[in-house]
């Protein structure tokens, strides 16, 4: 969107509210062949087959200040432990 004041180009934010249709909102098959028509194709989902051996798992928020992934989680390697092997010259 075009400033008049700065003239600079600036961007144009668009907020909608979108109201599903409730659950068994018809039971006329015709309806949803022409929603089928007008709406895009819905995205493909990977679907693993039931014979493949899956294993659930819950992802968490990392906090950065702890020493897990992150934040000074590579400041306790910086310091020298113990005698320090040297490569010597051939």
């Amino acid at each position: 969107m075009p400033s008049y004041r700065h003239h600079d180009f600036g961007n144009l934010y668009i907020q909608f509210t979108v109201k599903f249709p409730e659950k068994n909102w018809t039971q006329d098959l015709s309806a949803f062949d022409a929603l089928r028509k007008i709406l895009p194709a819905p995205a493909v989902v990977n679907v693993p087959p039931a014979e493949a051996i899956t294993d659930p798992a819950e992802l968490e928020d990392v906090d950065g200040d702890s020493k897990g992934f992150g934040g000074d989680a590579m400041d306790e390697d910086d310091e020298p432990q113990g005698d320090r092997v040297q490569c010597a010259s051939q």
